[in-house]
């Protein structure tokens, strides 16, 4: 009630005049020490005459987000959930724990953060809410966030409720659609909801970040109605994925849309997502049955899987003995689909079951798993729990297909690869005697293609053709497999079964325009380098070594790369227990002011770097029984080096890595007269 509305109140009510009244007033607020504004002396004098003025009930309205600024409280507002923050534990300053998740709100007029503090967080956790939900918030107040933007929060006496059938919510804006299904994903898609059903998970993976710090990850294969598609889980949500198991319903909020291999669609999911372990909307079509998995699709450390592959090659059933003095058996096979090959293993009674297989065999694998092997490559293995079936009745695999690769895309440990490069240099055959008295005949082919050139280790039969083997022809290498020769670089080796076909009908340049790639010696700051593939020259210093097993093995009559701890006397190639050869491999983070790199060193080169032979380093690491002991021995961290080599996408860590080729140390002489030459350039 305005003031003069007040005072004809007051006149109408008694006798007083109108000066007699004001008069009163002003007096009540000189009383009063000038505290009181008019309308409130005036309410005054009327109690005193005992005239009660009427309020009338003040018009309710809730606050917009527009209208929030610092500093508020008891607020109260409507909004649409559009974001949810999962909460997590902290440390306060005294020792206590505490936990925070937030909710991102929206309505007409804008967006703001709902921190919500320990127990506050329980309508997160309750699990009740979700994307696109009409909230009230209650008792909360305004304070600036990090961002320098309004934030709310609840406090003592605050609530959030939903409110799906508050009147007003229908004047909220609608959420964004942004959910969708497999089939619908496209890699130009940002943030996206999805729901499906878990096929398999992996285990939960450390790794070391380039910037020195650590980092979680898991993957999982998500099922809807209309596929399958791969998920990165990192961070809180790889730890959640402990708690995941095959066949669990899952929603997806806000997971960012990649491109994966082949130009699929992948998903991610970090800290602006949230995971929903069995939503209780799940819709029907999550019973539908799994579609065994393709061999391109099985990763490390999956817990449990299904899929159907053909036998490719096997290796006789190997006998072993456990730490418990116990005897076990081992069959190893390669398996392959239309979509590449794998390294299986069979143990005990599941290793009898493929006594009578052979070549292009239909195994079928229920609840099998998977684990790392040697550079970081899948191999799946049987368990106790694990089914196996041999040519199951009805089941069809796609034809076997070898990995068609140029020479400058070859990696160490690759199966059945198919290339095709013309012949600069024959190495005539010669004999030898392997561990186990038998012997054997090797050739060997220096061979290139536009992207580079390798050597050509041809094994038996494959041996005796070199004698029709010109300089100039064409050939055409089928399943052969890679190696990690002796001075880092990766060689292509033929043996039993592979096939070598002479001067096929391919598009290969003169001998004379083939040469060695070389590493460019311009050098590339590693802020710079974010492709995979690239011939690159860095400098910078050792700021730290990767405490990993500094030795692996290979057969000393093939070279090949051996398998685990407990097959690791078996070549598959040979077919025997031989005596492996040691290794030396070596990872480093390399640091050069604009950003650091993982750089990993093998064989020779790496030998080279540590100044120790591959027996030594053995040696000494067998006389440690702390392997961070070790590497303070070598003195690795705080070295200048200069390395040259090929840059490497770590699909599973999603990060560029540096396989050296050759490293250098700098000389100082050389490095200034360098940096003079690019300051003159730059004046």
């Amino acid at each position: 009630m305005v003031f003069e509305q007040m005072v004809q109140k007051i006149l109408d009510s008694s006798k007083l005049s109108r000066d007699e009244l004001l008069s009163r007033i002003h007096n009540k607020q000189e009383e009063l020490g000038g505290f009181v504004t008019l309308e409130g002396a005036a309410n005054i004098i009327a109690r005193e005459l005992g005239i009660i003025f009427e309020h009338k009930e003040p018009e309710v309205r809730d606050f917009r987000i527009d209208d929030l600024i610092p500093g508020m409280s008891k607020v109260e507002i409507l909004a649409r959930v559009i974001r949810i923050r999962e909460p997590r534990e902290f440390q306060r300053s005294g020792g206590k724990s505490g936990q925070v998740g937030s909710l991102i709100l929206r309505d007409n007029t804008g967006e703001i953060r709902l921190t919500l503090w320990d127990d506050k967080a329980s309508i997160i956790q309750q699990g009740g809410l979700k994307k696109g939900d009409a909230v009230r918030v209650k008792n909360a107040y305004v304070r600036q966030g990090i961002d320098k933007k309004p934030e709310l929060s609840l406090g003592a006496r605050g609530l959030v409720t939903l409110s799906l059938d508050d009147p007003l919510a229908k004047e909220l804006p609608p959420i964004d659609e942004a959910r969708v299904d497999v089939a619908g994903l496209t890699p130009d898609m940002i943030e996206i909801d999805i729901e499906g059903r878990v096929v398999t998970i992996s285990d939960v993976k450390v790794f070391d970040r380039q910037d020195g710090t650590t980092g979680k990850v898991s993957t999982l294969i998500l099922k809807d109605q209309t596929g399958q598609v791969r998920v990165s889980l990192w961070e809180e949500w790889a730890e959640l994925s402990k708690d995941l198991k095959r066949r669990d319903a899952v929603r997806l909020e806000n997971a960012v849309v990649k491109t994966g291999l082949g130009g699929r669609a992948e998903l991610s999911l970090g800290s602006r997502g949230r995971l929903v372990k069995n939503p209780p909307d799940v819709p029907e079509f999550l019973d539908l049955a799994d579609r065994p998995l393709k061999l391109a699709e099985v990763e490390p450390e999956m817990r449990s899987l299904d899929l159907s592959a053909k036998v490719k090659r096997k290796l006789p059933v190997h006998e072993f003995k456990r730490g418990d003095g116990s005897t076990g058996r081992v069959a190893t096979v390669i398996l392959a689909d239309d979509s590449g090959t794998l390294r299986a293993s069979f143990w005990d009674s599941a290793a009898d079951l493929l006594q009578g297989v052979g070549a292009n065999d239909v195994v079928m694998l229920q609840n099998a798993y998977t684990r790392t092997g040697l550079w970081g490559r899948t191999e799946i293995q049987t368990g106790g729990a694990t089914l196996v079936e041999i040519n199951p009745t009805g089941v069809e695999v796609g034809e076997p297909k070898p990995k068609l690769l140029k020479i400058g895309e070859l990696e160490p440990n690759i199966d059945s690869v198919e290339l095709s490069g013309r012949v600069i240099e024959v190495i005539d055959s010669r004999e030898f005697t392997r561990v186990d008295g038998t012997s054997g005949k090797v050739a060997s082919l220096i061979i290139g293609d536009e992207s580079g050139t390798t050597r050509v280790s041809l094994w038996q039969e494959h041996a005796d053709r070199v004698g029709g083997i010109k300089v100039g022809d064409a050939v055409k290498l089928i399943d052969g497999y890679t190696i990690l020769g002796l001075h880092g670089h990766p060689e292509l080796h033929l043996g039993k079964y592979g096939q070598l076909v002479l001067n096929p009908e391919v598009d290969l340049p003169p001998v004379e325009a083939i040469k060695p790639v070389s590493i460019p010696k311009v050098r590339q700051e590693v802020s710079d380098l974010e492709k995979d593939g690239m011939r690159v020259q860095v400098r910078g210093t050792v700021v730290k070594v990767f405490h990993r097993r500094p030795i692996f093995y290979a057969c000393p009559s093939c070279g090949r790369s051996l398998g685990s701890v407990d097959t690791s006397l078996v070549c598959e190639e040979c077919g025997k227990v031989v005596s492996p050869e040691h290794r030396v491999v070596i990872s480093l983070l390399l640091d050069d002011g604009t950003g650091n790199i993982r750089v990993t060193l093998f064989g020779d080169l790496a030998e080279r770097f540590l100044g120790m032979n591959a027996g030594q380093v053995f040696d000494h690491f067998r006389s440690k029984t702390d392997i961070s002991e070790l590497y303070r021995d070598l003195g690795v961290v705080g070295r200048e080096l200069i390395i040259s080599g090929k840059t490497r996408y770590d699909k599973y860590f999603d990060q560029i890595e540096l396989r050296g080729n050759e490293f250098e140390v700098p000389d100082p002489v050389q490095e200034a007269r360098g940096m003079l030459k690019d300051l003159k350039e730059m004046v």
